[in-house]
């Protein structure tokens, strides 16, 4: 028996790029931090410098292949690939990644490029896609990475799907489990399933250590 799929509601949140901030729009309320903010808050100074650095390089790429991935998601499946001007730069991440079975056959989007928050402490954040895998009949909660080398190494992103999973969770929706795509050129690496309550509980731990280093200074 096949299970009736859950649905999402967009929340009343924007993005303002002007200041870079998350608002909710029912009270003009800002959040005042981002996930990914909390989770790279006490990174390396080294490893900060070095991706400040090589920005140039992987924030366009990133933008690119994570647009083309929305799009081919949510696509008809009567519509054919397109293939936008902007994509051509990037075709060595982008096709692999459209054509790896996961993406075309197994995963069901329910949403992507969505919005949650923890109003509480301020903190918001979008996933890249949540939905239902048909082989395995699991909901999955979904992270693409994109990487600059064929051969490079995966890392942990326990605490940033923890902190999306955290915010769905508080929505009332179920996660069977968590996963990483890893987009390389010429090469898409599907992870293996990162369990839910791990990932909870990394993010659990990184916002509280953060909260007391708020507190300390």
């Amino acid at each position: 028996m096949k299970k009736q799929l859950q649905t999402l509601t967009p929340l009343p949140i924007k993005f303002d790029k002007e200041s870079h901030r998350y608002i909710w729009e029912p009270t003009g309320e800002i959040f005042t931090h981002s996930v990914t903010g909390i989770t790279g808050f006490n990174m390396d100074e080294k490893k900060k410098i070095a991706i400040e650095r090589t920005k140039k390089y992987w924030q366009p790429r990133g933008t690119t292949v994570h647009s083309a991935f929305e799009w081919f998601l949510n696509k008809r499946n009567d519509q054919p690939i397109e293939q936008p001007a902007e994509w051509e730069e990037y075709m060595d991440w982008i096709y692999p990644l459209l054509q790896h079975r996961y993406v075309t056959d197994d995963f069901k989007p329910i949403a992507t490029e969505f919005t949650v928050c923890d109003r509480k402490n301020g903190i918001a954040g979008t996933f890249d896609a949540f939905g239902y895998d048909i082989r395995t009949e699991k909901y999955v909660l979904l992270d693409l990475k994109t990487q600059s080398s064929k051969n490079a190494n995966a890392y942990n992103t326990d605490e940033q799907l923890g902190a999306y999973a955290s915010m769905l969770i508080s929505l009332g929706v179920w996660i069977d489990e968590c996963r990483t795509i890893w987009c390389r050129p010429d090469r898409t690496v599907v992870g293996e399933y990162q369990d839910v309550s791990t990932c909870l509980e990394a993010w659990n731990s990184k916002l509280g250590f953060w909260k007391m280093m708020q507190e300390e200074f």
